[in-house]
């Protein structure tokens, strides 16, 4: 008798296939888009901060102390010269003299000051500081132009006078219109600058 040959067993239901995976929805698309570019504009955005920083800020503040630097320098000198003159009270001629040197010492103190506090404006707008700061820069400066106006007559009285007016106008822009208030800033620097060159014979 011969071993008969084992029948298979039938097979039995077929596993399931295993489920495909849904595509992205429009909504989880619409906010991988966006994500990828809000990331983008950061970035962006980081290197314009970045820039501006290195254009403008940073070569302001440097210019704003090396301005310090004149004016406690220039003050130093006008109160050694204001001691001078107080010691030679009894020489007329000398004093006349020391006088007028004071007088001029300091109308070139008034200008220094009156650049940097227009450089203190122009460095607070370039970083985006409160306009409050930049308008409180910009009355101390008009302040030595006001001084500067008293002290002086004729053609160059005038000139100050323009410039504060240019300084006035700049006060006004700060908040409304700070693009302008820098572009303002900018001529009044100038002009400070060839007053200064003026009143030195330069």
């Amino acid at each position: 008798m011969t071993e008969s040959t084992p029948v298979p067993s039938p097979a039995g239901p077929p596993a399931p296939a295993a489920p495909q995976p849904k595509p992205p929805s429009r909504s989880a698309q619409w906010r991988s888009g966006a994500l990828r570019w809000s990331t983008g504009l950061l970035v962006v955005f980081a290197l314009g901060l970045g820039a501006t920083w290195l254009a403008q800020v940073r070569p302001l503040q440097q210019r704003v102390a090396l301005l310090e630097q004149e004016r406690a320098s220039l003050q130093a000198s006008l109160a050694e010269l204001q001691v001078l003159v107080a010691q030679m009270e009894d020489v007329r001629a000398e004093n006349v003299g020391l006088k007028v040197a004071q007088a001029k010492l300091a109308q070139s103190t008034a200008l220094l000051m009156a650049r940097v506090g227009t450089a203190q404006a122009q460095l607070v707008l370039a970083a985006g500081g409160e306009a409050q700061q930049a308008v409180e820069a910009l009355e101390d400066a008009d302040g030595q132009l006001a001084f500067l106006e008293q002290a002086l007559a004729g053609s160059q009285q005038e000139s100050v006078r323009v410039l504060r007016d240019r300084l006035a106008l700049a006060v006004q822009e700060v908040e409304s219109d700070p693009f302008a208030a820098r572009r303002d800033l900018e001529v009044l620097a100038n002009g400070i600058e060839t007053m200064e060159k003026a009143l030195s014979g330069g």
